[in-house]
């Protein structure tokens, strides 16, 4: 992703909550007053790795660390590659064991780079279901670059999504799609509106087409590091669906010094959608000013499974809001 405004983020010091929160329901035009001072990152958690997976009834974030970890094993993932192959594996084997039944959609970018994305459905029927949601799995072509955050922890994530949801909340999952997108990343060193975003533009052009679009999408982009925020973009984002995450956000008691609203606009897998009418929220990062996004630090000893169990709870509550509506 890109972004293309200098996200600022609030909230400020002296009510957090009250501030954004009342921000996000009174519009766009006026976030909060606060100064450009981003509010302090959430302090490094000490992760160790988790023995095994758990068939445990709630949403676990061990389950989508040990997730994330196995898809960084395989090493680079860029798309056409040998990896990115055995990580569709992965993902197909792991889908298919939840009860989802899975489909690869191949095609090529524009330079002959072959791409697949891979989708999930739960339940009878071909009917669209009104939500979707994404991720990226590609990986940006840089030398040894793993991309534990940036790619792996939104897989990571959906993958223990859908074993909860067929597990505890199969109504639900049959109203949910999935989907793990290929070519996010540009092949040059930045994002422009030619280079990049291959699946997702891909994925809403097939949609529009077959008048197969959704009402509403989630997307997961770097959600498992212990060491920054998730800044929603709100000039990318419906006032419908602001006030969907905030009300989420106080719903599960979530920190709003991790959760937070920017005023910015992001080059990123929700926009294609967006842009087609779609109701679209991005669940990323503030990668503003960092030492790991797109270079080597960004590795398995960033994730932990307390940012990766908030992204799931925060998504669940959220499928829970928009599927009463």
């Amino acid at each position: 992703m890109s972004a293309e405004a200098r996200p600022t983020l609030c909230p400020c010091p002296a009510s957090p909550r009250g501030n954004v929160f009342a921000a996000l329901l009174l519009g766009l035009a006026a976030l909060c007053s606060c100064e450009d001072k981003p509010a302090p990152p959430p302090a490094p958690v000490q992760q160790e790795q988790p023995a095994a997976f758990t068939d445990a009834p709630s949403f676990s974030g061990d389950n989508a660390y040990l997730h994330t970890a196995a898809l960084c094993e395989l090493g680079p993932r860029p798309s056409g590659s040998e990896a990115y192959a055995r990580q569709l594996g992965y993902l197909e084997t792991r889908l298919t064991a939840a009860g989802w039944q899975v489909a690869r959609d191949s095609f090529s970018a524009p330079n002959g780079v072959p791409m697949c994305n891979l989708r999930a459905r739960f339940g009878e029927g071909n009917h669209t279901r009104p939500v979707l949601v994404s991720c990226h799995i590609d990986t940006k072509r840089l030398p040894g670059f793993i991309g534990a955050d940036d790619g792996a922890s939104g897989a990571g994530a959906m993958l223990e999504l859908a074993r909860v949801l067929t597990a505890q909340h199969p109504q639900l999952a049959e109203q949910v799609e999935f989907i793990f997108l290929d070519g996010e990343e540009s092949f040059g060193a930045h994002m422009t509106e030619q280079d990049g975003l291959y699946g997702s533009r891909h994925d809403v052009a097939r949609r529009s087409a077959a008048r197969e679009l959704p009402r509403y999408q989630i997307n997961l982009d770097m959600v498992g590091g212990a060491d920054c925020a998730i800044a929603v973009p709100a000039y990318d984002t419906s006032d419908k669906m602001l006030a969907q995450y905030a009300k989420a956000i106080l719903a599960e008691n979530l920190s709003d010094s991790r959760w937070t609203v920017v005023p910015a606009s992001y080059r990123d897998d929700h926009r294609p959608y967006l842009e087609a009418g779609v109701d679209a929220l991005n669940l990323i990062a503030d990668f503003r000013g960092s030492t790991w996004w797109h270079k080597s630090g960004d590795t398995m000893a960033r994730i932990s499974s307390r940012p990766l169990s908030e992204t799931g709870r925060l998504c669940l509550r959220l499928l829970a809001q928009l599927l009463r509506n």
